[in-house]
């Protein structure tokens, strides 16, 4: 048995454990810091993410002319978040960001070197009702994986007080009377045991996207049954088992349900796991079409407008997957594929090639959707598609006369020109080239059967599990509360074990980029007021 003592314990790795054990140190606490993987993907899926993060109040927006407030962000998320009256610590939890983000996340992170770059982009504007009514989305300039990077080398200061510990499988809890006081578990891979002793105890494991079967359990009834195949973007070890430890000891687990997946998932190419897929970006001009080649509707679907709708209709669909249909041009325009490792000019702050891409057009991204992923095919005619798309599936079903007749229709709308025309997605496009964070990334209503826009590509889409809604309900402190709303004493939860904060802070759907940030406002919250309790 090897045992380890400190007055504070950090479960997990990812960017909330890291900022919270920051904040410890920070207020002289001797932590130690425990976590399943292995010190070389130290980080967690920070080290993944695209790096977006929303802001309410930043310079930014001043300089774009966006008039933003905590009021006007709280109105929008408690709106498109569609919480329930018992969401009382969710919805303070959601205040709490949107009246802290820009001091607490935005300066703190520009007080350690960070940046952001200065087009601001509009994300989740909504479907059916307003999401945000203005831009908000702010990219961090070296993305997640510098994120992550730069606030592990925080800890390095303190590291006489600092304890890293890796390739420890948490197994429990342990207690006296109804106070937490540690854990306790086995080194991987020897199943030697270990014991954590401390005074209060951090649990910052993720949420439970890792593990497929625990999210077919929890699908959400209106979405239908879960689909044949889902992916998975999650850390491998976001399974659960954490919320299941704390259930187990009175915690109160909430809205598990609750996910914010994406319906443009494809296997990824070198797979670091099972199920692992990666998500595009949707480019807004592409055709959206069921397993037969044929457009869903009647609303049709688009990117960045609500995300979870996608999701819902996607899995609707039988089989429950999707083709993206496009061309060369609406690929190196509009399509990104998200996370820090297919965006090398973001991620290595490579100014010049992030421009060079952005501005004139992503070759790279379409080479490798081209020659390196399975579920993308391209061709100079729809019949040519067409049988290529059946060739993926293994099936007959995609109708090649069904396939062009879809490509031409959406083609003859574009003709027809955005004042004139009757289709949605076009009307949707006009709005988004009418903002000039947008516009740079949007075509100029590009016809998808264009010969010199060729070839065509047909990009099969899967639902990609992400991230978790709901959690571990928290006050705002962090302090884990029981069904009755009294706190464990010794124990807290941060970032996405937390539902984000409260156990579940976006609600039923998020503004989105409030995940990155979100981790690292709980973890300030949490370690600083444990940090002031002495």
């Amino acid at each position: 048995m090897v045992a380890t003592t400190a007055d504070a314990l950090v479960i997990g790795g990812g960017l909330a454990g890291i900022v919270t054990a920051i904040e410890l140190l920070e207020h002289g606490k001797r932590v130690v810091l425990v976590d399943r993987a292995e010190r070389e993907i130290f980080g967690g899926q920070a080290r993944e993410a695209l790096g977006g993060m929303t802001y309410t109040g930043t310079p930014q927006q001043a300089r774009a002319g966006i008039k933003d407030s905590a009021d006007l962000a709280y109105e929008d998320w408690i709106r498109y978040g569609m919480f329930n009256d018992e969401d009382v610590w969710p919805k303070a939890w959601a205040r709490a960001y949107v009246d802290h983000c820009v001091e607490d996340i935005y300066f703190w992170l520009r007080g350690r070197g960070l940046r952001f770059l200065p087009i601001i982009t509009w994300g989740e504007r909504g479907m059916t009702e307003v999401g945000n009514s203005v831009a908000r989305y702010h990219l961090l300039w070296g993305g997640g994986y510098t994120l992550a990077l730069r606030m592990i080398e925080q800890l390095k200061p303190h590291e006489d007080r600092l304890t890293l510990l890796f390739n420890r499988n948490v197994q429990g809890l342990t207690q006296i009377g109804d106070s937490v006081t540690g854990c306790y578990g086995v080194i991987e891979p020897d199943d030697e045991e270990f014991e954590i002793k401390a005074e209060t105890t951090i649990v910052a494991t993720g949420g439970v996207g890792g593990d497929l079967s625990l999210v077919r359990k929890l699908w959400p009834e209106e979405w239908g049954q879960p689909p044949e195949t889902l992916l998975t973007g999650a850390h491998k070890f976001s399974d659960g088992k954490m919320h299941q430890q704390v259930r187990d000891i009175g915690g109160n687990v909430t809205h598990l349900s609750r996910m914010w997946n994406y319906a443009t998932g494809f296997h990824h190419p070198q797979p670091r796991k099972p199920n692992h897929g990666l998500a595009l970006l949707p480019p807004r001009s592409a055709i959206w079409v069921d397993y037969q080649g044929k457009r869903i509707g009647p609303e049709p679907l688009m990117g960045a407008f609500d995300t979870r709708w996608t999701c819902e209709r996607v899995s609707q669909q039988p089989h429950g997957y999707s083709w993206s249909i496009l061309n060369r041009k609406v690929v190196e325009k509009e399509l990104m594929i998200s996370g820090s490792e297919h965006n090398p000019a973001l991620r290595d702050r490579k100014l010049f090639t992030f421009l060079k891409e952005n501005l004139l057009g992503n070759k790279r991204v379409f080479n490798y959707l081209a020659n390196e992923v399975a579920d993308a095919v391209t061709a100079n005619t729809p019949e040519e598609l067409a049988a290529k798309m059946n060739q993926v599936s293994g099936k007959n079903d995609v109708d090649a006369a069904a396939l062009r007749s879809t490509i031409e229709a959406y083609d003859a709308e574009i003709e027809l020109g955005p004042e004139l025309t009757t289709d949605k997605q076009i009307k949707r496009i006009k709005i988004l080239r009418e903002w000039k964070g947008d516009r740079p990334k949007v075509c100029n209503f590009q016809k998808i059967g264009d010969p010199g826009a060729g070839p065509l590509m047909a990009i099969r889409q899967f639902i990609l599990c992400r991230k978790s809604l709901g959690g571990i309900q928290t006050d705002l402190d962090g302090r884990v509360l029981k069904a009755d709303g009294t706190a464990i004493e010794g124990l807290y939860a941060v970032g996405e074990a937390s539902g984000f904060g409260g156990g579940g802070s976006n609600g039923v759907r998020s503004l989105e980029g409030t995940f990155l940030a979100g981790c690292i406002l709980t973890g300030r919250f949490t370690g600083r007021a444990i940090g002031k309790a002495g």
